[in-house]
């Protein structure tokens, strides 16, 4: 439905750009002196697109407080990870439609277009037809003002200075660029690989053609365990088992410990095998009107508010 669309040259030219800056910075001698800076913008960025714009943002799986939600915000436009009201718009309404002619970014439209031509080949009016999902984001005075490219893109331009000052063109590379090449990537293979019938395990008979995929889940922070996700949209673990290891997870678990997370939707891990599955237009219906899902492995948010 999608992959014929015109493309916004603009925006490829620019998602290409930004990742061959990354690539070459392979070709420039590393300095053990990036590695602090390197290390916290690739987790700072990371983490901000998997726990805050879609754990928090689009699915409200938790609570956090205000400094914290500003915080991880500015880290995922640091990374240009995508203005927070499209984002959500987006992907709760790949939530409605998932894997059907419909979904934005789903593999039977073909891999590349699953992974970033999706992107660039939006249809004409599809950013109003998506932000009617993210009417509650629209609220957020910083989210709404992000919106707009030339305000959206000044904390990355000011990272991007305070590195190239400090430590020169190169460290820039390393730090920035590098850390968004593999974000952007790894993120980009959850729409891909995590819903490609031939990839990965499912736990759940969802409607769409989600997986898990340990490697995908290894590099996106626990995205990966993607078919947990698309059975349960509002938990806050999608990793489930022992062995699938969810770093976002564990954040969310950490700041919940030091009480900078509250009414955090966590599994029952008893109740799991017995779990119904949760239909997409159940999913949607939550994320979009906050119609509870019977869904017994999730805490009542009624419960947590007690």
């Amino acid at each position: 439905m999608f992959k014929n669309e015109k493309l916004n040259v603009f925006l490829f030219a620019s998602l290409i750009a930004l990742q061959v800056l990354g690539v070459i910075a392979l070709w420039t001698k590393f300095e053990w002196k990036f590695l602090p800076a390197m290390l916290f913008i690739y987790f700072w960025i990371g983490i901000s697109t998997t726990l805050y714009l879609h754990r928090y943002l689009t699915h409200r799986g938790f609570e956090m407080p205000a400094w914290l939600k500003f915080f991880f915000a500015t880290g995922s436009a640091v990374g240009l990870s995508g203005d927070p009201v499209t984002w959500v718009g987006d992907h709760r309404y790949h939530h409605l439609k998932s894997d059907t002619d419909e979904d934005i970014h789903s593999p039977i439209h073909g891999f590349p277009y699953a992974h970033m031509m999706w992107l660039v080949r939006k249809p004409p009016g599809f950013r109003d037809r998506s932000l009617r999902y993210a009417a509650d984001v629209r609220k957020i005075w910083y989210c709404r003002l992000w919106e707009r490219p030339i305000y959206y893109i000044i904390p990355h331009l000011i990272v991007a200075a305070l590195l190239y000052f400090t430590l020169g063109a190169v460290g820039l590379l390393w730090c920035l660029y590098v850390p968004m090449l593999v974000v952007y990537n790894c993120t980009w293979a959850v729409n891909s690989i995590c819903h490609m019938k031939a990839l990965g395990y499912r736990t759940f008979e969802t409607t769409d053609h989600s997986k898990n995929n340990f490697w995908v889940g290894l590099g996106a922070f626990g995205e990966g365990y993607h078919n947990n996700h698309h059975a349960q949209p509002r938990c806050a673990a999608h990793g489930r088992r022992w062995w699938e290891f969810d770093l976002t997870r564990y954040v969310i678990w950490g700041l919940e410990k030091v009480g900078l997370a509250w009414s955090v939707h966590w599994p029952k891990p008893a109740k799991e095998e017995t779990i119904a599955p949760v239909s997409e237009d159940e999913a949607g219906a939550m994320l979009l009107f906050g119609a509870r899902i019977k869904d017994p492995s999730l805490k009542d948010s009624a419960e947590s508010a007690k």
